[in-house]
């Protein structure tokens, strides 16, 4: 799972929405829910994407 901080992992929308209270990334296209990435996360996240 790959994400740009403003685009979907499941449907490559760019309607995503951070939501304060529950501290989540939410899709307002498909509605796929994700907790936010530490940096260290988001990191290997792209390290893995550049591979692809």
């Amino acid at each position: 799972m790959t994400m740009k901080k403003n685009e979907c992992v499941e449907c490559a929308s760019q309607n995503v929405h951070f939501n304060e209270k529950d501290q989540q990334l939410v899709c307002r296209d498909c509605g796929a829910i994700f907790e936010e990435l530490t940096p260290k996360e988001e990191k290997k996240f792209e390290k893995a994407h550049d591979q692809k």
